[in-house]
This record gives C-alpha cells, structure tokens and sequence, in this order.
C-alpha cells in the first residue's frame, strides 16, 4: 500500500509520521484537527480485505471493540473505510510497549509483573464479559506509558484483524491466527477460540516476563506451534532456579 506522508490527509486525520509497520498494515502518528488530539491511525492493507463476509466482521467487531470502556483497554475514538481502505483511529499511547522492556532489559522486577498481568487480566475480563476474544495477546500489544507509580498498562489491538487475513505464510489457508510464540492450541487446531486463548497468550507472556524467554525457544514457527500443541507447560522455575514454585502453578494453570 502506498505510504502517507507527513502532513497528508486521511480521513480526515493528518499524518505526522510512522508508529509502527506490520504484517497487517501501518500505525501512523495522526491529529485530529477536529478535537485537537493525537491519535494512533491503523491502516489496514488493502490485501487484507478483499473478502467481503471478514470486512463486514472487522466492522461489526470494531464497533464492539469501540464500546469497551476500561482503563487497561486503549479506546477505539472511530473506525470504518475510506476511500476503500479499512482504518482505525485509537488514543495515541506515548511511552514503549513490554516487548521493548523484555528485549532491553531481561526479566521485569516482580512489582511491573504483578501490574501488568493484573492490568491486562482486568482488560480480557471486560473484552470477554461483551463477547470479545482478543487473539493475539503478546508483549507487542501490551503498551505501557507514564512512570514509576504513575505507569498505566494499556490491552491494544484487538484481534480485529484478524478476520481478515494472516501474517504469514503458515496462516494463508486460514487455518489459525495469531502470533507462534503465544498462540493457543485450540488456535492452532482451527477449534472454536473464546476467552480460554487469551488466558493461555498471557500465560505465556508472564512466563517471557518472568524469565526473559519465550515459552518454546524453537529454532521456526512450525516447531513453535508443535510445542504449544504437545509439550507440557513450561516451568518458570526451571530456567530461574530462585524463583517460587507457586509461578510454576499459575502458568501451567493458564496454559
């Protein structure tokens, strides 16, 4: 898809520069001159949406998205198509994400880990209490802004898109959806997905921040996916000797 440059128009949004880029599409940094904010503009790829029944879902799915209100969910402000294109305009989160923290610093201290698996806990509850599965939990999407007593962790990217296509080769058939190193069994096996994915996504996101790696460290995605279908949970423990047998217990029981 065509870039945008600082200082276009889209929608009604103007660019000021690139977030982020994706299997799925683009993030820009956007004003909304009509409110004078700042918002994360989402431009789906136009590859994506060439099927009819997963557009008209995305759009059904982001209006539900977009009446979720929670302080660990970043708000969906408007969502819809221009000019053929699939967008969504989302509050403007300035801070990092917790897969930046992980890949600079290792480990979290026990304090970020308890907020953040709390926080986004709180935020699949009240996706799943109005029939949202998210789909793709993952360090990536776990925002994090503020400082010290002030940090707020913030649930972005519904899997909204992901009624749409897939990022990778191993997903062209639509077989399952999701991202190999925390992707669900049931995911895996094309079997029907609700809240139980998102609770084994973030089993394996507390084991990443609990150790620094992920659960299965396999050498492709095709041997991620195996494990997450035939090994056993791992243990915490066994890569950090010094940590309680009681996370050993909380991962295996969310996985």
């Amino acid at each position: 898809m065509t870039s945008l440059e600082p200082g276009s128009l889209f929608a009604g949004y103007r660019i000021e520069g690139l977030l982020d880029r994706g299997g799925m599409g683009v993030v820009y940094r956007a004003a909304d001159p009509d409110l004078d904010r700042t918002v994360a503009l989402k431009i789906i790829a136009p590859e994506h949406t060439r099927n009819e029944d997963a557009v008209a879902r995305f759009k059904a799915e982001a209006r539900l998205a977009a009446s979720l209100e929670h302080p660990n969910i970043v708000p969906i402000h408007r969502g819809g198509e221009f000019e053929g294109v699939l967008y969504l305009a989302m509050r403007f989160v300035p801070g990092t994400n917790l897969r930046q923290l992980i890949d600079s610093g290792g480990p979290l201290d026990m304090d970020r880990i308890q907020r953040v698996t709390a926080s986004v806990a709180a935020a699949l509850d009240a996706a799943h209490e109005r029939g949202l599965v998210h789909r793709d939990v993952k360090p990536a999407n776990i925002l994090i802004g503020g400082e010290g007593g002030r940090e707020q962790v913030y649930l972005t990217d519904f899997g909204l898109t992901k009624r749409l296509g897939s990022q990778s080769s191993l997903t062209r058939t639509g077989a399952w959806v999701g991202t190999p190193d925390y992707v669900a069994p049931e995911q895996i096996r094309a079997e029907t997905v609700d809240g139980r994915a998102d609770v084994y996504s973030l089993g394996c996101v507390l084991y990443e921040m609990l150790t620094g790696s992920v659960a299965f460290p396999k050498d492709n995605d095709v041997a991620k996916l195996w494990a997450h279908v035939t090994d056993p949970p791992p243990a915490p423990s066994s890569t950090r000797p010094d940590l309680v047998k009681a996370f050993d217990v909380v991962v295996a029981r969310a996985t």
